[in-house]
């Protein structure tokens, strides 16, 4: 049973026919969709339950309006209905010809006629023009704020492209299908979410006996670059068996090294962290370089886990964070009463890594004298305190990192050559996370549900709007700045929400999103810039989500709890309504209490 103002509509023409179709595009309250009108013979539109278009609107006749297939062309003839039918605004008195582009007016109703047109079988699309077609419905998924999936998908037997029509066949009209391949397909589902587009892969699947395996990924969520979102998706294909359907989400590579676990997802970090490991088999310094944030210590702390040294100890030091007059007594130890205050003799933390690994973060800040004592260090393996005069023999591993540019420090003589060559016997670059979109993909929701668990509180979701705003987020504090942004966001959404929003992110990142939006899509030349909107407001898809939220409850008030129905009564799709019931948090308890 369809709610008030609601319209029975057709189905779309089953994929690979060929005969031609005239249709209509209904504009129903917030809805759009098509109207097919058949090859032959009628379509008539009115109240009644046996219209071809049925209408509930007590404005429209039980038999209000036909449209026939006639030799001229498809004929609107106004059936005697009480409140009349409009043709491009005007009442209708005759039967008129109606063209492509002409609206009807029923009711409350607008329809748009559109050319007709045969319906070919589904075209298959070459790689270069899939990405493409890809890049395309990523740019509306993150203007409309809406997800979009991607399907690679694997031939277990033969050539893929004996399949491509059997392929199609079973996706929707909207949906694009590549080969990729001889082996490899790839298909674009607009509007569809993780959920539904693993429903579509299984119904593949087992359509397929096994022939295929499928990776799954979702924008925002997974991405908002088709490189990266693609390579993703074929990582998960590469990762599925038959008859088994793995997303990206599921792709990420963990290490251990405790008390710290590193994902990652981007293949060069896990190829840049395979080589920290077969670094560390020797004993020769390591020099690590990357901007603020990125993880140069979890590197460190891979080199020292994967070496002989793994039981000694693994001291960290932050170069910038010891005063210029202390360095040489905190890095190499003094003697008693070698200088003012010097009470007792004390170990330095160069002695303290005996036998381990000492790791020196923004190496860059220490002062020429104390690099200059490092360097005897190093070539010599002895370390002389303060007020001492005979040397210690130590044995560790020195492990360095900056965030400088230490060649041109050297240019410039804040920097010696020769210890930058000692040091730089292996170098790690570590890309920052703005050049690693898959790792941030899988690095956010894994802190988000750290943060909350912290928290004692129910894991969180990232909205989709929220999603686009940390991938068009630049991270100037790289992996950090993810941590502390998603652990304030949890610490500041209310106890009662399960989904975080854009306002609930750090102000910075929230307004570098709108900032990216509004260059994206600059005003019109000569257009005065927009006023800042008012205090109090949010962005107006946020306030749809609520509202959206608040309906979908209502309805199931309404329905005594029964979703099928509930879903009907805001015409909402039952795969849809089920999906939002999860991503919304709506439990019993919002429709009972």
């Amino acid at each position: 049973m369809m709610g008030p103002g609601s319209v029975t509509r057709t189905a779309d023409p089953p994929a690979g026919t060929s005969e031609r179709v005239e249709s209509l595009l209904c504009l129903h309250g917030e809805r759009s969709f098509r109207v097919l009108v058949p090859a032959a013979g009628e379509l008539v539109i009115g109240r009644g339950p046996d219209a071809g278009c049925s209408i509930d609107d007590a404005l429209v006749s039980r038999a209000h309006a036909q449209l026939l297939v006639t030799a001229e062309g498809l004929r609107l003839t106004d059936l005697g209905s009480r409140h009349g039918t409009l043709l491009n605004g005007e009442r209708l008195a005759e039967p008129r010809i109606v063209r492509g582009g002409d609206v009807i007016g029923i009711g409350a109703t607008l329809f748009v006629v559109r050319h007709a047109h045969p319906v070919r079988p589904r075209s298959v699309l070459a790689a270069t023009a899939f990405t493409a077609r890809l890049a395309e419905e990523l740019a509306r998924c993150v203007e409309y704020e809406r997800e979009c999936s991607v399907l690679y998908l694997r031939s277990t037997g033969g050539d893929v492209a004996e399949l491509a029509p059997a392929l199609g066949a079973k996706l929707r009209t909207i949906d694009t299908l590549a080969v990729l391949g001889k082996r490899h397909a790839g298909a674009i589902l607009p509007e569809l979410d993780a959920d539904e587009a693993h429903a579509v892969a299984q119904q593949l699947v087992e359509a397929f006996s096994g022939q295929i395996a499928v990776g799954v990924g979702t924008a925002p969520y997974d991405g908002i670059d088709a490189d990266a979102i693609l390579a993703g998706a074929r990582r998960a294909c590469e990762l599925a068996r038959e008859r088994v359907i793995v997303r990206v989400s599921d792709t990420a590579t963990t290490l251990s090294v405790p008390p710290h676990t590193i994902i990652l997802g981007d293949p060069a970090m896990a190829e840049l962290y395979e080589l920290a490991r077969r670094v560390a088999r020797s004993s020769i310094p390591v020099l690590i370089r990357g901007e603020t944030g990125v993880g140069k210590e979890l590197a460190a702390a891979v080199v020292h886990a994967a070496s002989p040294r793994a039981s000694k100890p693994f001291i960290s030091v932050n170069c910038a964070a010891i005063p210029e007059s202390l360095a040489e007594s905190e890095l190499f130890g003094h003697a008693k009463g070698a200088f003012s205050g010097a009470l007792a003799a004390k170990t330095g933390l160069v002695e303290a890594a005996d036998g381990g690994t000492l790791f020196l973060d923004e190496i860059g800040e220490l002062a020429p004298v104390t690099q200059a004592k490092l360097l005897r260090v190093l070539e010599s393996g002895e370390v002389l305190r303060v007020g001492e005069v005979i040397p210690r023999k130590v044995d560790l591993r020195i492990v360095a990192a900056t965030n400088r540019d230490l060649q041109h420090e050297i240019a410039t003589g804040a920097f010696r050559s020769d210890l930058y060559f000692r040091l730089g016997a292996a170098r790690l670059e570590l890309p920052p996370l703005s050049e690693r979109p898959r790792d941030l993909a899988l690095l956010a929701p894994a802190i988000l549900r750290a943060a909350c668990a912290r928290l004692g509180r129910e894991p969180l979701e990232l909205s989709c709007a929220a999603a686009i705003a940390l991938f068009r987020y630049r991270w100037p504090g790289n992996v950090r700045e993810l941590r502390h942004a998603l652990e304030y966001a949890a610490a500041a959404t209310p106890d009662v929400a399960r989904t975080i929003e854009p306002w609930r992110l750090p102000a910075a990142i929230a307004a570098s999103a709108r900032a990216e939006r509004d260059r994206v899509a600059p005003p019109a030349p000569g257009a005065p810039p927009p006023p800042p909107p008012p205090g109090g407001f949010r962005p107006l898809a946020d306030e749809v989500r609520e509202l959206e939220r608040a309906r979908m409850i209502a309805a199931l008030r309404a329905s005594g709890g029964v979703q099928n129905r509930a879903a009907e009564l805001i015409e909402m799709p039952l795969r849809t309504f089920v999906t939002k019931l999860k991503r919304y948090a709506i439990g019993p308890a919002d429709w009972t209490g």
